[in-house]
């Protein structure tokens, strides 16, 4: 299932856990931002965006393709933001947010990564919502 509606300003998706939808939604969100960034600017959304909705697929649902994923990318005037939301029992986002990823490890750098090329980004309490902001500079 992948159910995608757009205007001008904003990209809504829909999808079953998938990991082969992620670049569907990459091709629809960097066509979407021609004119908004420059090709930096939108390498760094796509890049975060690309971790967040990896993580909701892998960790939130298990790669469950029974459970959906929700994303929605909003342009405002000063500022590109993504909301990325699963299904799963959220994680303690708060402890993970301070450990520092092991360089010898193929995986647990999401959050560093996305700490690095956001504004600022937020998780709900339960830790199964992510906000991303990105400043259009």
């Amino acid at each position: 299932m992948l159910d995608i509606s757009k205007n001008k300003k904003t990209l809504s998706v829909s999808f079953s856990s998938s990991m082969d939808t992620i670049d569907k939604i990459d091709v629809e969100t960097r066509d979407m931002l021609k004119g908004e960034l420059d090709e930096s600017r939108i390498f760094a959304l796509s890049l975060c965006m690309r971790e967040g909705l990896t993580n909701a697929i892998k960790h939130g649902h298990r790669l469950d393709p029974e459970k959906i994923v929700h994303c929605m990318l909003t342009i405002e005037e000063k500022e590109i933001i993504i909301d990325i939301e699963d299904q799963g029992e959220g994680f303690d986002w708060k402890e993970i947010s301070r450990t520092i990823p092991d360089p010898q490890r193929d995986h647990g750098r999401g959050l560093t990564i996305i700490r690095e090329y956001c504004s600022e980004f937020r998780y709900n309490e339960k830790g199964n919502k992510l906000t991303m902001i990105i400043q259009k500079i």
